[in-house]
């Protein structure tokens, strides 16, 4: 280092390029002469002891701390001055404010040329503040503690298997439950403690998840100790590598022999409240702990015309009013969170399309545990009361990915924070190895509770945050990170996870700042270069105009595996690259037109993906680089994960088809592209579907649904559209249509192909198929008015029998529009006693005498006059 004379308590001197250099460094820097008087101090070392440099110049530690701390630092000054090793030690040292902290200090000998044949001893002193790293090893130390408590006393078995199911590993309460010893339960001894009759199932379904790698969830009963059998659930679920190979499974086996026995008892009572509450003259309902609906009596289905699929779930809200129905969806929301009774009035669409109003009481059911069970109400018709209440408000409601082949730490977490996965580079990073599958229980590492709520808030939001912060590592390492927090978007537009990434950038925000204060010190002394490129995170090359390497750091030897012959070697022969390769071209261009780069390039020789810097010298050009394979790798992984995400929430999870969100864009985009085409909709529906999936389940209804799937598309064209629009709903698009017969021949081959029986699991099915066609634009502009021309079009053919196709004609919805207008408006004539009677006489004709007389009903309408007996009086007939 060049120094000028130095006073005796003065400051070294340097030039002003060097001072903002040693400044900048963010790690207190102080220089002592043999006296252990202060001969520099940079900015950083400054704060750190709460004077200017003027005050701390020529001073000594025994002015700032007490005198013990002075008297021991001093005696390490001088041993470091006497034998010239580096010494690294950690201490503890009282401010005189009384605050205490903790440090790394690190000490070095260096001899500065004064005059011709003099030189000075200094010491070099840097220190860091590892308080808060300590503090954090504490709690981290409390925080195992806690978590292998609660994995040792955890009631549930845990175990282990390989790829192809042998057991390999058993918790120790296998033995307290069954008597069996754990190593008995290893490869398929497990199966000698399993009911005879639960067997054979269990080991179908156990070698089913094996094939398939889907999770297992499987009931059975275990022999126990106490003699007897007990229910018990095992589930498992794999680990598998990213390319969907299975390598390990993990389990547990819970006791549910009580919940078993309750829930065949909870069955028994269904059954007798369903043929209660159906015979009941109220319309009873019964929704479950999260708020679906499980149960409407007969009358609700009556009124309404709903099936229970329909009512299932939320669809029951389909049947209130538009006006009310946000009110409805909000209240019972809101009683539902807090288990209060509630009591709503709305209107309610009755089967014939006119609105009834009801006043709805619910209350909140509980377990004799005191367990929330859900809720049961009534709802009554009030019609009558309301006829003069009519109030009217609108609005709307409707509110895993692999990640432990990459190198930075990536959590899934709910929508509250709480971490749902975390991948293996995140369990070393926070809980060290032998952590669970998914890792421990995370609380925010560390941002304050208020700071990660608010980050929190803002990803609920739709938006992504990314900041910084410091954290201990497992190994008590302090990190400085990058987080990033981003939503996952559900198809429905609702945030319903939180993608977390912390990359470890300790590295990068260190040598960043030292490599640009070593590249501008280069210019002026190769002695300050040298130590500071030393010092710095990247590797670093400098080559002089003939390509000849004259320095390299250590971290470039290590990297590019050099040794001291490499000094003087060429450039290209560390980078073995053609001169049109991005290697020799960026080179090229800051040797000739003295202008820096920045880029990234893979280097096959290597195998290595490397972000460059280089940048033109005096001597040259200088090269600072690092390895990034493993990022390049993560930003390659997260773009794979990101498009599996899209996939499937545009798509049917059974047949693999588009969904309705899919089919909406899909049909936007043809309509854009070809606007003035004309465009067909085929609706499709499977008659005799719900049969088959109510008497052999739903495994077997999703079977035939897939077959339908893979006939329909076989009869389609390359360009046109298929989706999924309902439980036994597809619809076919297809554009350009100039000939109705293509769409005739379409049609009449889905009816042949999807008509032929079916094999299912041996037993042969025979499903009819109805088929309604819209066109766009003279039935409809969009997806759905076109889309429902097509569906009052199937539901026509439906009516006419399976196998029949029909074309939308307006007819149709003028018919289904009179038929719901005539059906109202006899029903208020009827409950307005507007209905009159007309006598009718009936006269022999041989003999012109009356001989009977025969009444007739009559009643007039608003609109329309004295409605005629022809076109009325089939509806009487069809009330209830």
């Amino acid at each position: 280092m060049r120094a000028s004379e130095p006073t005796i308590s003065g400051l070294l001197e340097f030039d002003d390029t060097v001072t903002a250099v040693l400044d900048a460094i963010p790690q207190p820097i102080i220089i002592k002469d043999e006296l252990s008087r202060f001969r520099f101090l940079n900015q950083s070392a400054c704060l750190l002891l709460g004077k200017s440099r003027a005050e701390l110049s020529g001073g000594t530690d025994h002015d700032i701390l007490p005198m013990a701390d002075a008297d021991r630092i001093r005696n390490m000054d001088r041993h470091v001055f006497a034998t010239g090793e580096d010494v690294s030690f950690e201490e503890e040292i009282t401010f005189p404010d009384g605050t205490t902290s903790t440090f790394v200090t690190q000490k070095h000998r260096i001899e500065v040329d004064r005059t011709g044949s003099h030189k000075d001893k200094l010491v070099v002193v840097t220190t860091r503040n590892v308080t808060a790293r300590r503090k954090a090893e504490a709690k981290l130390r409390a925080s195992e503690e806690h978590y292998r408590s609660l994995v040792e006393l955890n009631p549930q078995v845990p175990w282990t298997a390989d790829p192809f199911g042998s057991v390999l590993e058993a918790g120790p309460r296998w033995k307290v439950i069954t008597g069996f010893d754990p190593a008995e339960a290893l490869g398929n001894g497990w199966a000698k403690a399993i009911h005879p009759a639960d067997l054979p199932a269990t080991q179908r379904l156990w070698s089913k998840s094996i094939a398939t790698g889907d999770p297992l969830d499987v009931e059975y009963r275990l022999a126990t100790t106490m003699g007897g059998y007990r229910w018990f659930r095992s589930r498992a679920a794999a680990r598998k590598t990213q390319d969907g190979r299975v390598i390990r499974w993990y389990g547990t086996v819970e006791d549910v022999d009580e919940v078993h026995t309750s829930l065949e008892a909870l069955k028994e009572s269904e059954a007798r409240f369903r043929s209660i509450a159906d015979d009941a003259p109220v319309m009873i309902w019964v929704a479950d702990e999260h708020g679906d609906a499980t149960y409407h009596s007969r009358l609700w289905h009556e009124t309404t015309g709903k099936t229970t699929d329909q009512a299932s779930g939320s669809g029951w809200a389909g049947a209130v009013h538009p006006h009310d129905r946000s009110v409805v969806i909000e209240t019972t929301s809101r009683v539902f969170r807090r288990q209060e009774d509630v009591r709503l009035e709305y209107r309610l669409r009755r089967a014939d399309g006119d609105w009834a109003w009801v006043i709805d009481v619910g209350r909140p059911r509980f377990a004799p545990d005191g367990k929330f069970l859900g809720y049961v109400g009534i709802a009554l018709d009030i019609t009558e009361r309301r006829k003069t209440e009519l109030a009217r408000e609108e609005a709307d409601a409707l509110v895993r990915s692999v990640f432990d082949s990459t190198p930075d730490c990536m959590r899934l977490l709910d929508p509250e924070g709480q971490p749902l996965l975390i991948n293996e580079a995140g369990r070393r990073l926070f809980a060290g190895e032998g952590s669970g599958e998914n890792g421990p229980r995370l609380e925010t590492a560390s941002l304050s509770r208020a700071k990660a709520d608010e980050e929190y808030a803002q990803v609920q939001q739709g938006k992504t945050t990314r900041g910084e912060s410091s954290i201990c590592d497992a190994g008590g390492t302090v990190r400085h990170m990058d987080i990033i927090t981003a939503p996952v978007i559900a198809s429905s537009g609702n945030d319903i996870r939180m993608l977390e990434i912390w990359r470890d950038v300790t590295e990068a925000r260190v040598a960043r700042d030292e490599a640009i204060a070593a590249r501008l010190e280069a210019e002026h002394s190769s002695d300050r270069l040298s130590r500071v490129l030393e010092s710095t995170m990247d590797s670093v090359l400098v080559v002089n105009p003939h390509w000849e390497i004259t320095y390299f750091n250590t971290r470039a030897r290590d990297l590019l595996e050099l040794d001291e012959r490499a000094e003087g070697s060429s450039l290209w022969s560390l980078f073995p690259v053609d001169e049109n390769s991005l290697f020799g071209v960026s080179y090229r261009r800051v040797m000739t037109e003295r202008v820096g780069t920045t880029f990234e390039e893979y280097l096959p020789a290597r195998g290595i993906w490397f972000e460059i810097h280089a940048a033109p010298t005096s001597e040259g050009m200088s090269i600072f680089f690092r390895d990034i394979t493993a990022r390049r790798n993560l930003e390659r992984e997260r773009l794979h994960a990101q498009r599996q995400l899209h996939h499937m929430a545009r798509h049917d999870a059974v047949t693999g088809l588009p969904n309705l969100q899919l089919f909406w864009e899909t049909f936007g985009d043809l309509m854009n592209e070809q606007p003035g085409s004309r465009t067909a909709i085929l609706s499709l529906d499977l008659d005799g579907f719900k049969a088959v999936n109510d008497t052999q389940g739903h495994s077997a209804g999703d079977l035939l649904l897939r077959s339908a799937a893979a006939r329909l598309r076989g009869c389609v064209e390359k360009q046109d559209v298929v989706a999924r629009s309902g439980a036994d709903e597809f619809a076919v698009v297809r554009t350009g249509i100039s000939n109705d017969d293509d769409i005739n021949t379409l049609a009449q081959e889905v009816l042949e192909t999807l008509g032929e029986p079916y094999d299912l699991q041996g037993n042969q099915i025979d499903l009819g198929v109805s088929v309604g066609i819209a066109f766009a634009p003279e039935d409809g502009q969009t997806a759905d008015q076109v889309l429902k021309a097509a569906d009052i079009a199937r539901n026509r053919a439906k009516a006419h029998g399976r196998g029949t196709c029909m074309k939308f004609a307006p007819a149709m919805d003028a018919d289904i529009q009179a038929s719901q207008r005539i059906k109202g408006s006899l029903r208020r004539a009827l409950d307005n006693d507007e209905m009159e009677l007309f006598y009718q006489p009936l006269v022999n004709l041989h003999t012109g005498k009356v001989t009977a007389c025969e009444t007739l009903v009559r009643g007039p309408t608003r609109k329309w006059g004295p409605c005629r007996p022809r076109s009325s009086s089939r509806w009487p007939r069809r009330r209830d």
